[in-house]
């Protein structure tokens, strides 16, 4: 079976799953690795351009790209609710100033949201940008 997860910037993951499994359950603080790979994917997509929104801001320059966005953490946050799961995700980035340039460590962490009545559909937001 494959399930599409939509983000907030639109895109698209593909995820295929053999059967997928609704982890809308009160009192869970670990989702199932499908889960976990959702909502990382979906934080990992969305972060590439936010990170370069948030260089433009901090240094008045956009960097020539962003690279090694990794999900590295991913566990179920304190607001999940009957009706909705949050799952937080932390990971880090690269951004190269220019083609040739050095790259310099970012650390980000990133909220991945579904419905119990929408489970295909994850919004994924970010919460905040660091140097590492």
């Amino acid at each position: 079976m494959v399930t599409r997860i939509r983000t907030a910037a639109g895109t698209s993951v593909a995820l295929a799953l053999g059967a997928f499994v609704s982890v809308g359950l009160t009192g869970c603080t670990q989702p199932d690795d499908a889960v976990q790979g959702v909502a990382r994917a979906a934080c990992e997509q969305r972060m590439g351009p936010a990170i370069v929104a948030w260089w433009r801001d901090q240094y008045d320059e956009t960097p020539w790209k962003v690279v090694d966005t990794r999900g590295s953490g991913v566990q179920e946050a304190s607001d999940s609710s009957s009706t909705a799961t949050v799952l937080d995700v932390s990971g880090t980035s690269s951004v190269q100033r220019d083609e040739v340039g050095q790259r310099t460590a970012v650390r980000w962490s990133c909220a991945a949201r579904y419905s119990s009545a929408d489970p295909q559909t994850v919004t994924a937001t970010v919460e905040e940008i660091t140097l590492r």
